[in-house]
């Protein structure tokens, strides 16, 4: 006869390898381009890596926001569209481990000027996550229902941008756009 302790172990096992195999199921679309933006120098940067950094330390002059800009893709059509957020076992995660996302005004494009033009152009708050490596992230509070919650996916071709933002005076997030990070999740 097994024990209690075998049996929950097996069952835990059983969930983790579930849940393993229904993320890698997902049906998602990744940003097609993800900047950096210096909060102090007002200065964007192409990356190849995502990276929220706030430091009290450094009197703030190392802020450091992600923006990415994704272009819905034709097989979104008619179908529900929600963000999902996940970090690989390589992304870094210090400080509070929380991430405020806000809409943009205006997604930046590869043919952007590197200036941040003057300004907030911080659109709406959308949600704050708690984030962790290995595991998607969970939402704290949403103050939109918009891609917080199962929504209509926007027409192929729509581009839109978010910002990813430090919550705290202490934060550090980094994380592989390839690989890990912000997505949109479509459904039927």
């Amino acid at each position: 006869m097994l024990s209690y302790k075998t049996l929950l172990i097996a069952l835990v096992g059983s969930l983790i390898v579930a849940a393993s195999f229904d993320a890698q199921d997902e049906l998602f679309f990744s940003p097609s381009q993800v900047w950096l933006y210096s909060v102090s120098s007002r200065r964007t940067a192409p990356t190849s890596t995502g990276v929220v950094s706030k430091a009290s330390t450094s009197g703030y002059r190392d802020t450091i926001t992600t923006l990415l800009t994704f272009i819905y893709p034709p097989e979104v059509d008619g179908l529900k569209c929600q963000f999902g957020f996940d970090l690989d076992l390589d992304s870094t995660v210090g400080g509070s481990a929380k991430l405020d996302l806000f809409s943009s005004i205006r997604p930046l494009r590869s043919n952007s000027t590197v200036f941040w033009s003057r300004g907030n152009q911080r659109g709406v708050q959308l949600g704050r996550l708690s984030v962790s490596r290995g595991v998607s992230a969970t939402w704290d509070a949403t103050y939109n229902e918009y891609l917080t919650e199962k929504t209509d996916c926007k027409a192929p071709g729509t581009v839109e941008g978010f910002e990813l933002v430090g919550v705290y005076d202490n934060d550090l997030v980094s994380w592989n756009p390839s690989t890990s990070g912000l997505r949109i999740i479509y459904t039927s």
